[in-house]
């Protein structure tokens, strides 16, 4: 496994600390630099340690980051299950749309476990061109192409059900597009999975995460290990532990599902040459 983090830092803050050849300024005013490392490398340890003193002046050496990992043939053919991560989202979300959720059922620390009491709503123009899989800014309401949806149920794959997406307003259905409901069994997330605000930050005030265990963290910072026993071979799962984080004053954001897959779906999505998703390889332990 290749693992990789990308950093884009203000062009002068880069000037001053970093080298002319550590990354390449993007954008078309120049004022961004992307940096992408792997993550042993040493200039990330001196990143760190900028970030630090950066935040103990009220503001962020860098201003978004991102881990990704790459697999070789071998490793992704011995794995049983994947995190499948979306890459794309799509607004306005459901409830701008006319979609009704009941907050009163809700956990009131983290927001999870709002009921969606009607149909999805969305406006068809602004869904993506391209993808098989995305979800709204909301983050919880994911959405599955027709033609993805078809291949799925062709094979037969488990774990999910498909639900019809209505128009905003209300007037028939949007036939290119499924709502997923995960109906499989959850899998516990295990204690060696990290979560965080960033890879400098673990969240150590817990912050983002639920004390009555619902929400993990704000984003995963290491691949996802889950709990054996608790996989009953279902293609398609989540974890128990959500991430992310509820928007506060009535806001879009809500906790949202980490998605897993079996090597069975994995090599469906591979023929079928689906977008809108990244692959990486999750543990049984």
């Amino acid at each position: 496994m290749r693992e990789t983090v990308e950093f884009r830092i203000e062009e002068k803050d880069a000037q001053r600390f970093l080298q002319p050849e550590d990354g390449k300024v993007i954008g078309q005013l120049g004022s961004v630099r992307k940096v992408l490392l792997e993550t042993h490398d040493i200039r990330v340890g001196m990143i760190r340690q900028l970030h630090l003193e950066f935040l103990k002046q009220g503001s962020s050496f860098f201003t978004y980051w991102d881990i990704r990992r790459t697999y070789t043939k071998k490793e992704l053919e011995a794995a049983e299950l994947f995190h499948l991560r979306l890459r794309s989202a799509f607004e306005p979300e459901g409830e701008q749309c006319g979609t009704k959720y009941d907050e009163s059922v809700a956990c009131p620390h983290c927001g999870r476990g709002a009921r969606q009491l009607n149909e999805l709503r969305l406006e068809p123009g602004s869904l993506p061109r391209g993808k098989d899989i995305t979800r709204s800014i909301a983050y919880s309401e994911i959405i599955v192409s027709s033609r993805l949806v078809e291949a799925l149920r062709a094979h037969g794959i488990s774990g999910a059900r498909f639900l019809p997406v209505l128009r905003k307003d209300g007037r028939g259905t949007i036939d290119s597009w499924y709502q997923l409901e995960v109906t499989s069994r959850p899998l516990g997330v295990a204690p060696v999975t990290r979560f965080g605000v960033s890879p400098f930050d673990p969240d150590s005030r817990g912050e983002y995460r639920c004390p009555l265990g619902h929400v993990a963290g704000l984003c995963p910072l290491s691949e996802l290990s889950v709990r054996r026993e608790d996989w009953d071979g279902s293609d398609l799962c989540v974890a128990a532990q959500w991430i992310g984080y509820r928007s506060r004053n009535g806001g879009a954001f809500r906790p949202y599902p980490l998605l897993l897959i079996s090597q069975k779906l994995r090599r469906l999505l591979g023929e079928l040459k689906s977008k809108g998703f990244e692959l990486e390889v999750a543990h049984l332990v």
